[in-house]
């Protein structure tokens, strides 16, 4: 489907802009691969009446797309008499891309295929007093690491990062972390030049929320934000158009929201006071162990740790989800979101969500304004993949097509945000 000068309206779809390509063929090219993002094999009818293009066409752009090896024809099944039709489907190992995530204090690597299936993963902890200079060597060794393991015949487009903390999107540059308060305006694009293409860089949850918009049951909901509570705390928002604020630079860091009753106590970003200081893993963890000695720090082992733990009784525990609630519904009185995810290893302990649940109902809004719908999730390392790695698998269509607009060093932005103006838009879901 081509819609002319329209925003993307499904953060989870595959958009491409008609102007992206030299002529009507290669357009129609890229058309066909956008509709096998979609899922299983289809066939040249299918096709030609999905895209309203002619017979002709539709063979022309498969014949090339073959050529390249970026599809595949498979001859499919049938009962009775009769030539069944051939299935075209996309080749997932034509392009790959790398993506780069944090998880507690983990960097987290993956090898992502042209349809989203990781088919590798590292990971490399990082020690809390790491430099620049350190998380530069760890993210090269994973992303080589990664990249050597690219099966044959796969073109490498580049590497997405998501990371927690501030960041400036169109700088690549990852101003400031909590876990790791020596890596400070850390330039993601300079750390990984020579070594990958492409590089872009996003604020974890950003793309975590995107990937979620995606589900259907997602479709028609005007605003929600997610809320993490774990190693960190910070929050993405998204109106039912995106929002304003995330592809900017600074938002949603309400684990360094100030609260007096904790004014004496130091954070890692260098102010005091801050809600991570009290309520984040970091800040509970020795307190959990004095009586839970083996949890894991692994916000993804301690998930499942902590169903069985007994913490509503622990003072500090209750300090932490009183500070947690009255943020949350500070948040929901600035934003008004329909929904809210929270994620984060403390909502699998159903005593301590409800504990937080009813905090927060006692907080209200506004008025006669309803709260807002609270869905407990465990973080899912999935979606942030599926929403990095979203612009590579963007531009992998352009490199794979030989365009102009394929070229590399993470010139070419990402243009699904809209901004991209006077251009005819392609969209599918992948």
């Amino acid at each position: 489907m081509i819609s002319k000068n329209k925003k993307e309206k499904n953060p989870g779809m595959l958009t491409l802009h008609t102007a992206d390509f030299e002529d009507a063929r290669q357009r129609d090219c890229a058309r066909v691969i956008a509709s096998l993002h979609e899922g299983g094999g289809k066939s040249r009818a299918t096709l030609a009446a999905e895209l309203d293009m002619t017979s002709m066409a539709t063979s022309r752009a498969i014949a090339n797309l073959v050529g390249r090896g970026i599809i595949e024809q498979s001859v499919g099944q049938v009962s009775g008499r009769g030539r069944p039709p051939a299935q075209i489907v996309l080749n997932p190992g034509c392009a790959g891309a790398t993506v780069l995530l944090v998880s507690s204090q983990e960097l987290v690597g993956v090898l992502v295929d042209f349809r989203g299936s990781v088919l590798a993963r590292q990971t490399a902890h990082v020690p809390s007093d790491a430099d620049s200079a350190r998380m530069t060597a760890t993210m090269r060794d994973l992303v080589a690491g990664l990249i050597g393991s690219c099966p044959s015949g796969m073109h490498h487009v580049g590497t997405s990062v998501a990371v927690s903390g501030i960041v400036d999107v169109k700088t690549r540059t990852w101003i400031l972390t909590s876990r790791w308060p020596n890596v400070r305006d850390f330039d993601v694009g300079k750390a990984l030049g020579g070594l990958t293409p492409r590089v872009f860089l996003f604020r974890q949850l950003d793309v975590e929320l995107s990937a979620r918009y995606a589900a259907p049951d997602m479709e028609r909901l005007e605003s929600a934000f997610i809320l993490h509570w774990g190693w960190g705390i910070g929050l993405a928002y998204r109106g039912s158009d995106d929002a304003p604020m995330r592809q900017g630079g600074p938002f949603g860091e309400i684990g360094h929201w100030r609260f007096n009753v904790l004014k004496d106590r130091p954070c890692g970003c260098g102010n005091r006071g801050c809600l991570e200081t009290a309520a984040s893993l970091s800040a509970l963890l020795p307190v959990i162990r004095e009586i839970y000695p083996w949890a894991s720090g692994e916000e993804e082992l301690l998930s499942s740790q902590i169903e069985t733990m007994e913490l509503t009784d622990i003072p500090e525990i209750r300090v932490a989800v009183d500070l947690m609630a009255r943020a949350l519904g500070n948040a929901c009185r600035l934003l008004f979101p329909e929904k809210v995810f929270i994620t984060g290893p403390f909502t699998c302990n159903a005593g301590l969500y409800q504990l937080l649940h009813s905090r927060f109902e006692a907080e209200g809004l506004v008025g006669t304004l309803r709260l807002p719908t609270l869905i407990s999730d465990r973080s899912s390392l999935d979606y942030v993949v599926k929403g990095a790695v979203q612009p590579l698998h963007e531009i992998a269509v352009r490199v794979l097509l030989g365009t102009p607009q394929g070229k590399p060093n993470g010139a070419a932005r990402s243009r699904r945000n809209g901004k991209r103006q006077g251009a005819d838009a392609l969209t599918r879901s992948i």
